[in-house]
């Protein structure tokens, strides 16, 4: 929580994505500035105040289990360590439109924040909402990886109120194998749909053609889509990147929250 305006956006989104009442909760700031961790300084004394604010918000609904945490280091180095410290299972985080630079990997702690950690991060974005599993979108490949949110949508499943999945189709040498590609995705498709109706969500799926980073910022408008679930694939853009491409220009490009998982399998807690 770095004290900026869209910071109380993360309560909404928790609220939503957190619903059970003895969920640990830890409200993270980290300061840069040796002087303004210390506790006689007057940064100190209104930011803890605010910290202290947001905590009696969540004790009033319900949540008995939260601690504030405050860290001197590089923000980035300092969620790290408050997420090993913390052993935590879920980290949240709020982006500033301006943080999230188009067309570039320079210059943005969120960014940098989703593509290192080996969590589940959730990045809020966009206009405030009170309900962010109202329509969640899945992007997918079919691959393992690109399902990982199938175990978050199951633990969930009461409070979700749609699952949208979509699958793009990039390439294709003729409109043959384009109908070819269309027709085992349609019917891999309605598994998914089946899988979810099987545990009472309601669920439905989309098929699109072309870059499918594009394809799927689009959809999350014009379905008015409250989050993205997407996953770190691979190597991406930039060797040592954490994040495949796809997702990299999801996370930079969406104006739509996101939930990233990571690549090993996320367990229901």
């Amino acid at each position: 929580m770095d004290m900026s305006e869209p910071t109380e956006q993360l309560l909404a989104a928790f609220y939503s994505l957190c619903p059970a009442p003895e969920t640990q909760i830890y409200l993270l700031h980290v300061v840069e500035d040796a002087e303004d961790a210390s506790p006689e300084s007057g940064y100190f004394k209104k930011t803890y105040s605010q910290l202290q604010s947001f905590e009696n918000d969540l004790h009033k609904a319900g949540y008995d289990d939260v601690k504030i945490v405050w860290e001197q280091d590089e923000v980035l180095d300092g969620i790290a360590t408050a997420v090993s410290k913390y052993d935590v299972d879920l980290l949240m985080l709020v982006s500033h439109g301006k943080g999230l630079l188009k067309s570039t990997l320079i210059g943005s702690t969120t960014f940098d924040v989703a593509r290192a950690t080996e969590v589940p991060t959730v990045i809020v974005k966009g206009e405030p909402m009170e309900d962010y599993l109202s329509r969640v979108l899945v992007p997918t490949d079919f691959s393992k990886k690109s399902l990982l949110s199938l175990n978050v949508i199951r633990s969930l499943r009461e409070h979700v109120g749609e699952v949208v999945f979509v699958h793009v189709i990039e390439r294709w040498r003729s409109e043959e194998k384009l109908r070819e590609k269309t027709e085992i995705a349609k019917a891999m498709l309605q598994e998914l749909v089946d899988e979810m109706h099987f545990f009472d969500v309601q669920a439905r799926y989309i098929i699109e053609e072309g870059p499918a980073s594009k394809a799927v910022c689009h959809l999350a408008e014009v379905e008015k889509c409250s989050l993205i679930f997407t996953a770190k694939t691979g190597a991406g853009l930039v060797q040592g990147l954490l994040m495949g491409s796809t997702a990299q220009n999801i996370t930079l490009n969406s104006e739509c929250s996101l939930f990233i998982m990571p690549e090993e399998d996320f367990e229901e807690k």
